[in-house]
């Protein structure tokens, strides 16, 4: 299990204020992330404009890198970001395949009705927590697991076998958080890819 925590932790970027983490989409890489990662009220004169960031940088790192927005539902707090369109960012396009060359890609797998999890401290610590999938769908960590603080939303949640199965959320309730499950919140272009 260490061999597949030491891997997972290369898929993590910094995403804004957060984080996020790259997985496989066809012959390209994208990154997922939460939602509240992304500056929301950008007001920009073109479309590009409007979807495009610059967010991304190696964990820890301060964001440089450009990124286009493909997928946000600011309800269940989770995105999908990707390369800059590449005829009107060359240098951008390059700067991000770069960072997605030098990340190891997670798998996307569902959790456990009711299981243990991974979550990645801001001390870069894989730390053990129970989950379990509610009635309303949602993957749960309740606060019996780690400390989750500022920093960390847009990580991934890691199953026992090393896959992504859920996105960190920071919320307000002070039993638990309810995070992105990424087989129920991904929109269906994108899990459509992952089964291919």
């Amino acid at each position: 299990m260490s061999q597949q925590l030491h891997e997972a932790k290369s898929a993590v970027v910094t995403v804004g204020d957060g984080r996020g983490f790259v997985v496989n989409y066809g012959h390209s890489r994208l990154v997922v992330t939460a939602a509240q990662c992304l500056p929301f009220f950008t007001h920009g004169e073109s479309e590009l404009e409007q979807k495009t960031y610059k967010l991304l940088a190696p964990l820890g790192s301060k964001p440089a890198v450009w990124v286009r927005c493909l997928f946000v539902d600011p309800i269940a707090d989770i995105a999908v970001l990707g390369s800059p369109h590449d005829q009107e960012l060359r240098d951008e396009v390059k700067a991000y395949e770069a960072l997605m060359k030098s990340a190891t890609p997670l798998s996307i797998a569902d959790g456990p009705e009711h299981g243990h999890g991974w979550v990645l401290s801001l001390e870069r610590h894989w730390l053990r927590c129970t989950v379990q999938i509610t009635n309303n769908g949602l993957l749960w960590i309740p606060n019996t697991g780690p400390h989750v603080v500022p920093g960390m939303s847009g990580s991934p949640i890691i199953s026992d076998s090393g896959e992504a199965i859920g996105v960190l959320s920071l919320g307000t309730n002070l039993e638990g958080w309810n995070n992105p499950r990424l087989v129920r919140d991904l929109p269906g272009w994108f899990l459509d890819a992952q089964r291919d």
